[in-house]
């Protein structure tokens, strides 16, 4: 295949008109003028070609089967410009055991390629951590500090998610090599009890206002400081995921403690996009909360100065009658949604247009830094010879409505909808085929692949 005459937006570098070769799935050459005969020949004139989306952050298989999950959601994914995700995997099983089985179903139902991230949560989980790495090839793992107080009764776990869980995985973690990182989830449970308590009677009760009222700013950005402080005393790697305040952003600023090498920041669409005045009400319920206006700024402040480094969706697709099978009561309704599929065109129109990010900006955030922290450049997230064939082909110019009915995505309705967007993916390609185009998925000959990662 030879993708002629784009204008590649390179990580890193800029932009470049050029023509891209990729042979046998990798890039085998950059340069203008190169020879197509007996190639494929794909006219990106006049369009940008971004390195393939990573998606680091999602729950497929949560609330929907997860071969079907894997199915229709990575197709979704590709039509937004997607080429890998790394999903969550979280039980009270053995990895050892569990891991294989959901990567020979990944194998046969997904077109994008994939890896995992370990939710680690029993003793079991610990003692097998470097079996994880050296044996499945894994170096990410997650600790859900947002769980404590249900990790017997939701995840049938054997040790509680506190401070002394998190210490434990540091010291696992040192023992083992430098390269692996902790994603957390930062929020302060016992903070959170008590503002539940104190706005139970709130008239508010059933909105977005209330839920964020019930876990504020306050209890994630606690998080952040402590986290951050305990991983630089232990010299680990974190990945603080989905933030979404202000006085985060303020926080991961000013602490003397916090730096690029030891603290990787992550930040989702709902955040940048959403308020506590979302359209769809309660349907947008999630952990972190979707909190305010000042909060939204913040993060794109964020994003602008190099705190926040790359963007997940934290999708997790769920159909309103799933999330609400309890009624519709915010006590009893499912946490989270899906939204992978918009992801990449709402960073280009909000990012872009609306808030002067570059453009090599966006190939950062959205591909190349998240491939940095997660051990997959430059494999993947880089548009240089040697990479992953993996592209994705934008009309800058070319708009949309986002609407549910009209989506490919595993869910009956989108916390977006009604967004107008500017900046839309036409051809998605991954390892030199192409499988998404013009919005509607082409299936690829070639299967999804499970990509395992060194510790170096």
């Amino acid at each position: 295949m030879v993708v002629r005459g784009g204008k590649v937006v390179i990580p890193y570098h800029g932009i470049k008109e050029t023509d891209i070769e990729i042979r046998d799935g990798k890039i085998a050459a950059i340069g203008q003028g190169l020879p197509t005969e007996g190639r494929q020949v794909i006219d990106a004139g006049g369009k940008y070609v971004f390195p393939g989306v990573i998606d680091g952050h999602s729950h497929y298989g949560v609330y929907s089967d997860y071969a079907k999950d894997f199915h229709i959601t990575s197709r979704a994914a590709a039509v937004g410009g997607v080429t890998t995700v790394i999903n969550f995997m979280r039980s009270n099983r053995s990895y050892l055991e569990q891991l294989p089985e959901e990567v020979a179903i990944a194998e046969k139902e997904s077109v994008i390629d994939f890896t995992f991230h370990l939710g680690v949560m029993m003793d079991r989980h610990l003692s097998e951590m470097r079996d994880y790495v050296e044996k499945l090839g894994v170096t990410s793992f997650k600790f859900y500090m947002g769980y404590k107080g249900m990790e017997k009764t939701r995840f049938g776990s054997d040790r509680i998610l506190d401070d002394e869980l998190l210490l434990d995985i540091f010291e696992s973690m040192r023992a083992i090599s430098p390269s692996l990182i902790l994603c957390i989830h930062c929020e302060n449970m016992d903070m959170a009890k008590h503002f539940k308590k104190k706005y139970q009677g709130d008239k508010e009760r059933n909105s977005l206002l209330y839920f964020e009222k019930y876990s504020p700013d306050i209890a994630e950005t606690e998080a952040v400081i402590r986290t951050s402080y305990l991983a630089s005393q232990y010299n680990c790697k974190i990945s603080i995921v989905h933030l979404s305040s202000a006085t985060s952003v303020r926080a991961l600023e000013q602490l003397p403690w916090v730096t690029p090498e030891l603290v990787h920041v992550e930040t989702c669409p709902q955040y940048l996009t959403e308020t506590v005045e979302c359209s769809q009400g309660i349907g947008a319920v999630v952990k972190p909360p979707i909190r305010y206006r000042h909060d939204q700024d913040a993060l794109w402040e964020g994003i602008k100065k190099g705190i926040i480094r790359y963007i997940g969706t934290d999708n997790c697709s769920v159909s309103w009658g799933t999330k609400f099978q309890n009624g519709e009561d915010i006590e009893k309704c499912k946490v989270g949604f899906g939204g992978v599929e918009s992801m990449f065109p709402l960073v280009l129109s909000e990012g872009y247009y609306k808030r002067g990010l570059s453009l090599q900006t966006i190939a950062e955030i959205t591909s190349a830094n998240t491939a940095k922290t997660y051990g997959l450049y430059p494999q993947k997230g880089a548009i240089e010879v040697g990479s992953d064939g993996d592209l994705v082909i934008v009309d800058l110019e070319k708009t949309a409505t986002i609407r549910a009915k009209e989506m490919a995505i595993n869910s009956d309705y989108t916390i977006y909808e009604g967004h107008e967007v500017k900046g839309l993916p036409v051809m998605t390609i991954r390892r030199g085929e192409v499988i998404a185009k013009d919005g509607k998925t082409v299936e690829p000959a070639g299967a999804a692949k499970f990509l395992k990662r060194d510790a170096r």
